[in-house]
């Protein structure tokens, strides 16, 4: 039965606020002093205030964008930069943890909100399905769905109006599958938001069709396209930024370091230029990079025109007349207001003196500019003068809010955090850290839903001295059409998503010397559960042979995080299709649970191990076992004889294997970043101990009868490598060691790393892998040992497989191994090296590259019945 691993679950996150009495004000002697954070601020709103412009980077997964240019563009330029992602990443490996597919799409976007923050830049998610990595474009898109990428592409092209986009995709790449279809999608659509008669429906609720003026693809490496001969722009990531006294690649290294489940990145700048230079082949001096360059692919038919070779997107874009007049007036006697940095007051005086000028009140009245954009009535005006307004608008709120001094920020009754079913106490901090008394208007909530609404919040009247703070409730406003909580990724309590507001969602109405302005609220905050369900063990439980239970039972944390009781239970659902059967909200097991407000609980609950009935009106089915299952909290309604949902884990795999295992089998591992590995020597009833670096060093290692290095061990515990003699030693002895899949630049020797050949004989790995899960499997020695005790090895054993066979093969080995299977990808030649298998002395050494943690954790029988070979191997 082949079971659903990777499931896309639109969540719906309904929150309230609640309205409270205001809180006492705080005093404080005097202004705060400028730190130098906020002379960063105060510079990178002033710069900004001089670019109408949106650069937007396109990529298929987070990590694929190009943050120093980014970076370069925003701190350099003023540029409002934004990226778009195709899916969210939830494909891949994961090298800090054990979460997988939908938890790890969710501690990936986590990751690259926080990369952002660094590149000053906002990011946005498609939401397209990372299914692992593809060879092909098409796929991709038999996955996807060709119209319905290119209608989310287009979609937020519209909404986010990029004058410029760049990729590091191209379609002459032989890349990954999503890189090639990515890069496709942006050449349509290009032209297609530019289309009004392609994807109509669109077209409403402020959005408008929109032009790209340009179009640039990233050229350069060896795995990138060739530059053409069109107009090329440079970007140099050893620049040093002038106002934070850090060169720009530094900045785009912090970034890349967020995306933490993706590494391990570079610890140093230093070590970041050696890894670039080997990897990308291109000569750079010592201690730098080698520059950046892209080539103009496409542009708007009229476009202002773009030199030859530029440092700068943007170069040569010409903003409408009334917007080149406004930028122009943003001066102190006739130098940059950036050069004021230090004269915060003088600033202000200016950027008063332009908000209440003729020329800006009339240009921003004929625009109707409203921070909630769908509630303006349509306008005359072109959209590329709307969209440069739209910009010019924001960033002189922000200036005025930098430049005053006033930090806003919206609260929550558990800080940062909100409950997702409790009415909860939101409230917005204001304090007046500046040098002028600030008179409060009015706290103000701005938001559009399908049917046009704009609600307000707290009307006040109060002057904050300068070192005065006040807190202020919000009124109870139903807010979910605000939030921008990824759509697509699946809520787990594992996992504490971000939520965050469409920009301007809430503003501070102030008057300053007699001015009135709209000042931004930093609102991000994370939500949470009513009940947190968290560190499910195991993962995965299969019963073996011989080991037949009547339940799998799995030990788990409650908590609650609301300040009232919970009262309920938690209850085993299934969590997968069922054929047949209309309602599959089928209950396998329940446990009652009592809870105080924010009391935290370890409970264990049974599942069947034995096939499940189920029973739904006039249908029946019988589910044999892999079955997925989630726990959910629950509490009786009031109102109604149901349950009502208060929280969930993410999924857990009950399964069973015909799996036997030698007797007397002592098992020592070195554990990865999950616990497949762990989950699954339980599930075989074996003796087994997980062994530190510390315990490979000093402990007798003859005690155990194999040893297992799990996946990657050698790059996420490198200290190993100066141990692994102590291994060889230990098969040399008798014992078998087996060690599970490595990147290539993990594992191949390496002088620089001080990193010999790691295998008792030759072992080199490539990057060829096999992406079909269900490609044919040879068996090249099918008497060999290893494929036939305990377990006779068959073709049935690699059926249902999960996402791919087997990453980074063999490419030369020793004639001492012998390898045993051979498959390929369609079209591909045959690779050999998934299964290696030697002598050694007087024990073994085998080696794979098939992602057997996947199948593992995913309950596959083949997967624990070939385990149950390798440790068994050479002890009958």
């Amino acid at each position: 039965m082949k079971h659903k691993i990777i499931r896309s679950i639109f969540a719906l996150l309904a929150l309230s606020l609640l309205l409270n009495a205001p809180r006492a004000q705080q005093n404080a002697p005097a202004a705060a002093k400028q730190s130098s954070d906020d002379r960063v601020a105060l510079y990178q709103a002033l710069l900004d205030l001089t670019n109408p412009w949106t650069v937007m980077c396109i990529a298929a997964h987070p990590d694929d964008e190009d943050g120093t240019s980014l970076i370069v563009m925003r701190r350099k330029y003023g540029a409002h930069t934004v990226s778009l992602f195709s899916t969210f990443g939830e494909g891949g490996q994961n090298a800090i943890g054990p979460e997988l597919y939908q938890e790890l799409g969710a501690i990936r976007v986590r990751e690259t909100m926080a990369a952002a923050e660094i590149q000053g830049s906002e990011p946005y998610f498609m939401g397209m399905t990372d299914f692992g990595y593809s060879k092909s474009p098409d796929e991709t898109f038999a996955n996807w769905g060709h119209d319905l990428a290119l209608s989310q592409m287009v979609l937020q092209i519209r909404k986010l109006r990029p004058s410029v986009i760049i990729t590091n995709h191209s379609v002459t790449n032989n890349d990954h599958g999503h890189h090639q279809a990515t890069a496709r999608l942006v050449l349509e659509a290009f032209d297609a938001a530019a289309d009004p008669k392609r994807f109509p429906d669109q077209l409403k609720n402020g959005v408008t069709a929109w032009q790209v003026q340009r179009l640039f693809v990233r050229v350069g490496r060896s795995n990138q396209a060739p530059a053409e001969a069109g107009s090329v722009v440079t970007i140099d990531p050893n620049e040093r930024d002038p106002i934070r006294g850090v060169v720009y690649a530094e900045e785009a290294l912090r970034a890349l370091q967020k995306h933490a489940t993706q590494g391990p990145w570079p610890k140093t700048f230093a070590e970041f230029t050696a890894r670039f230079r080997s990897f990308s082949g291109q000569n750079a001096a010592p201690g730098q990079l080698p520059l950046i360059r892209y080539v103009l692919v496409r542009e708007a038919k009229g476009a202002d025109a773009l030199s030859k070779v530029s440092h700068n997107f943007l170069e040569g874009l010409r903003p409408p007349a009334g917007v080149i007049s406004l930028i122009a007036s943003l001066k102190i006697k006739d130098r940059p207001l950036t050069e004021f940095i230090d004269e915060r007051d003088t600033v202000l005086t200016s950027l008063l003196e332009l908000r209440r000028s003729d020329t800006f009140s009339r240009i921003f009245r004929e625009q109707s500019v409203s921070p909630a954009k769908c509630l303006r009535p349509p306008s005359t005006a072109s959209p590329e003068i709307t969209a440069a307004l739209d910009l010019i608008w924001d960033h002189l709120n922000v200036a005025l809010k930098e430049a005053s001094g006033i930090k806003a920020s919206l609260t929550a009754q558990n800080g940062g955090s909100v409950v997702g079913g409790e009415v909860e106490p939101f409230a917005i901090r204001i304090a007046n850290n500046g040098s002028r008394p600030v008179k409060l208007e009015e706290v103000a909530f701005h938001y559009c839903v399908p049917v046009q609404l704009e609600r307000g919040g707290p009307v006040v009247s109060k002057t904050l001295s300068p070192g005065q703070s006040i807190t202020l409730p919000m009124p109870s406003l139903n807010w979910i059409s605000a939030l921008l909580v990824p759509k697509g990724i699946i809520w787990s309590s594992e996992v504490k998503l971000p939520i965050r507001f469409e920009k301007e969602a809430f503003t501070v109405e102030v008057s300053m010397d007699g001015t009135l302005a709209s000042l931004p609220v930093n609102s991000q905050l994370t939500l949470l559960p009513d009940i947190e369900i968290t560190n499910i063990t195991p993962s995965t439980a299969v019963s073996t042979s011989g080991a037949r239970d009547a339940k799998a039972v799995f030990s788990m944390q409650v908590k609650n995080n609301r300040s009232t009781p919970f009262n309920g239970r938690i209850a085993g659902y299934l969590d997968q299709e069922l054929p047949g059967v209309s309602n599959n909200e089928v209950v396998l097991a329940t446990t009652r649970v009592s809870l105080k407000p924010h009391e935290t609980r370890q409970i264990k609950i049974g599942l069947p191990e034995t096939e499940v009935k189920v029973t739904d009106g006039m249908d029946k089915t019988t589910l044999d076992i892999p079955y997925l299952a989630a726990f959910h909290a629950e509490e009786e309604a009031k109102s109604s004889p149901h349950w009502r949902y208060a929280g969930e884990s993410s999924h857990v795999m009950v399964g069973a294997a015909d799996a036997h295992i030698a007797p007397n089998l002592r098992i020592g591992y070195i554990r990865g970043f999950d616990y497949s590995l762990p989950d699954a020597l339980a599930s075989l009833r074996v003796e087994s101990k997980e062994l530190s670096v510390d315990e490979v060093k000093m402990s007798d290692l003859s005690r155990y009868t194999s040893i297992i290095v799990d996946n990657r061990v050698y790059e996420s515990q490198p200290e190993l490598i100066a141990s692994n003699q102590k291994l060889l030693d230990f098969a040399n002895a008798g014992g078998t060691l087996i060690v599970f899949y490595h990147k290539s630049n993990e594992w191949n020797p390496d002088l620089r790393r001080n990193r010999a050949q790691l295998a008792p004989y030759k072992l080199i790995l490539g990057n060829e892998r096999i992406t079909d899960e269900n490609a044919l499997i040879t068996f090249l020695e099918p008497q060999h040992p290893l494929l036939n005790f305990p377990n006779k090895i068959g073709p049935d054993d690699f059926k249902d497989w999960i996402q791919e066979r087997g990453l980074y093969y063999p490419r030369e080995w020793d004639p001492q191994f012998h390898a045993l299977l051979q498959s390929n990808d369609p079209g591909e030649a045959p690779l050999k090296g998934g299964l290696l298998v030697a002598d050694s002395g007087r024990g073994h050494y085998i080696y794979s590259s098939m992602v057997w943690y996947r199948q593992l954790r995913a309950g596959v029988p083949g997967a624990y019945r070939m385990l149950a070979n390798m440790i068994s191997y050479g002890h009958p």
